[in-house]
């Protein structure tokens, strides 16, 4: 059976990694739209300062997206609208980076005390916001007019996922698995290569393949603990890459600057070369003693971590499910974690299942302080296999719809507890005296240690029982 399911923005689902991949990478794609178009409406904002930045950002995510997911974005991305997002980051390009030398200026102007060091400086100052200015308003202006026409074109076709619900489609997960391990071994042999600060080419190609690393991985981050981890050694790694090459971008700049120089202005020009020359060879010393050696071998072993409990759950939800006998004070009383001091979050669900053979279609609301989401998601398949396609629906749909499902329903509090790689999920049924918590698992063989939280209130693992999955528990 073929399903043809609407996606609307919604945020990304919590299983995320467990959806067809044609699925979620159209509902990442369309939330990346969603943040370039934020970032876009910012820029009529001149003390906006980050929304130039930020509309770049998802307009490079979208391109990376569509780079390594082209199999399974299919014909909603094709190669003459990723050309186009690349024209969109060369006609933004210009100004972003003249930016980024203006504020590197200011920095390394500020320790530099002498008094005909000033004129030089000064003179590259109004240089440089010359430069700003005519790019801001040729390619800027010219890339928001673009960038709206190419969203309303791909908006359509990214809204539209068709999936199998009898064979298996890759999961996004599983896809992600081997997209990563690609990922990291190009980052790998980029990094090896770069023996010096004067190795330009590879440090500038590795700062492109760590941002890709990181675009590739960001989306788990919803479902998965160890993607954050990864995150943020990438981000740091792209930070320390990113110094690099824009200190080599100066360094040409003021290169440049110093031949044209007229005397008076030459000694700004040149203690400017001295601070960026020592700020190189900072930075790539913090490339070494963070990212080369033995600390290269541990962000591949984690990526390496991290693909293997991907593959554990390919195709599979993997999850073990507890009984407890009552539900833990302190998220009765919403604190935090005991111990860690992490935040939980919660929301409210009320769903129902309407009448069907061997394909259930469920209703769901969930409510989040405020906020309140009405979801159908049709779900196939049989045994650890799942296959499911969801859409928001209007309240007057969800009203209507919402009789048919009378003696198949539940209402329960569901809270987020992170515990180290790990996210338990609590269920309080408030239709009844019931709470259960569950984790989901790489593989089937891994048994989660109990949480010392949980432990005094352990009733028993009732993984496999059926009298606890959730259809079951529905009336």
């Amino acid at each position: 059976m073929v399903v043809t399911g609407t996606i609307r923005t919604m945020g990304l689902p919590d299983d995320l990694l467990l959806r067809p991949a044609v699925e979620a990478t159209r509902r990442i794609a369309l939330s990346l739209l969603d943040e370039a178009n934020a970032a876009s409406a910012r820029m009529d904002d001149p003390s906006d300062e980050e929304a130039l930045h930020d509309f770049r950002v998802a307009v490079r995510r979208l391109r990376s997206l569509a780079r390594a997911h082209e199999r399974h974005l299919g014909d909603a991305i094709e190669k003459k609208r990723r050309d186009q997002f690349k024209e969109l980051q060369k006609w933004t390009g210009g100004a972003r980076d003249t930016e980024v030398q203006i504020e590197h200026l200011e920095r390394l102007a500020k320790p530099i005390a002498s008094v005909d060091a000033k004129a030089g400086i000064d003179s590259l100052r109004e240089s440089l916001e010359a430069t700003l200015a005519a790019a801001s308003t040729r390619g800027v202006k010219k890339a928001r007019k673009r960038f709206a026409r190419l969203d309303q074109k791909l908006r359509d076709p990214l809204g539209h996922a068709t999936v199998s619900l009898v064979t298996e489609d890759a999961t996004y997960g599983a896809v992600l698995a081997g997209l990563a391990r690609e990922h990291v071994a190009t980052l790998a042999d980029l990094l090896a290569a770069a023996r010096s600060v004067d190795d330009q080419e590879p440090l500038h190609t590795a700062r492109i393949a760590t941002k890709r690393l990181r675009y590739l991985v960001e989306p788990a981050r919803v479902s998965d603990a160890r993607a954050i981890a990864i995150v943020k050694r990438c981000k740091r790694l792209q930070d320390v890459l990113g110094h690099i090459q824009d200190m080599h971008v100066f360094q040409a700049t003021l290169k440049a600057a110093a031949a044209e120089a007229k005397p008076a202005h030459l000694p700004g020009v040149l203690a400017l070369q001295e601070g960026t020359d020592a700020e190189l060879e900072r930075a790539f010393g913090e490339l070494e003693a963070e990212f080369l050696g033995e600390q290269l071998d541990a962000l591949v072993d984690s990526i390496e971590w991290f693909a293997r409990a991907l593959d554990g759950a390919r195709q599979t939800e993997t999850e073990r499910k507890y009984l407890l006998e009552q539900l833990p004070p302190f998220l009765a009383k919403g604190e935090p974690v005991p111990g860690s001091g992490a935040k939980v979050s919660s929301k409210e669900l009320r769903q129902g299942y309407l009448p069907g053979d061997k394909v259930r279609e469920r209703l769901r609301e969930v409510r989040k302080g405020r906020t309140v989401t009405r979801l159908r998601t049709i779900k196939g398949g049989s045994g650890l296999q799942r296959i499911e396609v969801e859409e928001e629906a209007s309240a007057e749909v969800f009203d209507q719809m919402w009789p048919l499902t009378e003696g198949c329903r539940v209402h329960k509090r569901r809270y987020s507890v992170p515990d180290g790689a790990l996210v338990w999920v609590v269920d309080e049924f408030l239709d009844r005296e019931l709470v259960l918590a569950e984790v989901e698992l790489p593989s089937p063989d891994v048994r989660p240690p109990i949480p010392t939280w949980m432990a005094p209130h352990l009733v028993r693992d009732v993984t496999g029982e059926d009298e606890y999955v959730n259809l079951n528990l529905a009336r």
